[in-house]
């Protein structure tokens, strides 16, 4: 009987311990930073273009890193010399381009915005500490039709000098599930890389420099870093699993036992 109550309370110090290890081996929980929620300005800051044309949107704001942020609105092509309209701020950037024209949007932070309007000045280096996500995320409301989004990060310091790496991209090409609808694109990057990013300088995302597709509309409403992981198990789920383990073990041994 002794012999058998030993091993059972053996056993249930063994659990334990392997659910404390799992616990540790969990990783951390999935952290967010919001690069741009586009609140500001209010109102919201407009560019309207007719046929073919570019504006240069240059906002200072203290609710993005760096300050400033950059904005260029193309539209590159528009044989029906339609109108392509853009806002910024009060809570979205929205684009909505016309019959047969497309349009391309340039949003810019830190060392890629032009805060002097000259384009041989950059702006501040942001000096971010992104080794802590893996992704960017894009939340669209209103999305007509397929989108090529681009995200460019820029280091001032990079890790090689010898074979320095400035610039480091990542792309794809996503539609909503229904026209009109939401969307949320998850823009990965691999952090193995060999660029700097426990300093980032920069950051530009682009949508729809590389896009066929006319007559597009969409509303941006939040830009931002993430780590896409999951949550960790709390630990008293895996310490009382562990103490339920023991106690089933515990009552098939035999009575009297």
């Amino acid at each position: 009987m002794f012999h058998r109550q030993f091993l059972a309370l053996r056993r249930l110090g063994t659990s334990f311990v392997l659910a404390l290890g799992a616990l540790a081996a969990l990783p951390a929980a999935a952290q967010t930073l919001v690069v741009d929620d586009f609140s500001a300005p209010a109102p919201a800051a407009v560019s309207v273009l007719v046929g073919v044309g570019e504006e240069s949107l240059n906002q200072f704001t203290a609710t993005v890193p760096g300050g400033v942020r950059g904005v260029y609105h193309h539209n590159y092509f528009n044989p029906l010399n339609s109108i392509a309209a853009l806002a910024v701020g009060n809570g979205s950037l929205s684009s909505s381009t016309g019959v047969g024209a497309r349009t391309e949007v340039l949003v810019s932070y830190g060392a890629f915005t032009r805060p002097t309007g000259d384009p041989n000045v950059g702006g501040p280096l942001l000096g971010l500490d992104l080794t802590p996500y893996n992704a960017f995320r894009f939340e669209f409301t209103g999305v007509s039709d397929v989108l090529n989004v681009i995200a460019v990060m820029y280091t001032h310091a990079p890790l090689d000098p010898v074979t320095p790496l400035y610039y480091t991209t990542a792309a794809v090409n996503q539609a909503p599930a229904v026209a009109g609808g939401t969307m949320d694109v998850i823009l990965p990057f691999t952090a193995s890389d060999p660029f700097n990013f426990a300093q980032v300088d920069g950051i530009v995302f682009l949508i729809n420099r590389s896009n066929a597709t006319t007559n597009v509309s969409y509303n941006l409403d939040r830009f931002s870093l993430v780590s896409a992981v999951p949550e960790p198990t709390p630990a008293w789920l895996l310490l009382g699993g562990a103490a339920l383990l023991v106690l089933r073990r515990r009552k098939s041994l035999p009575q009297g036992a």
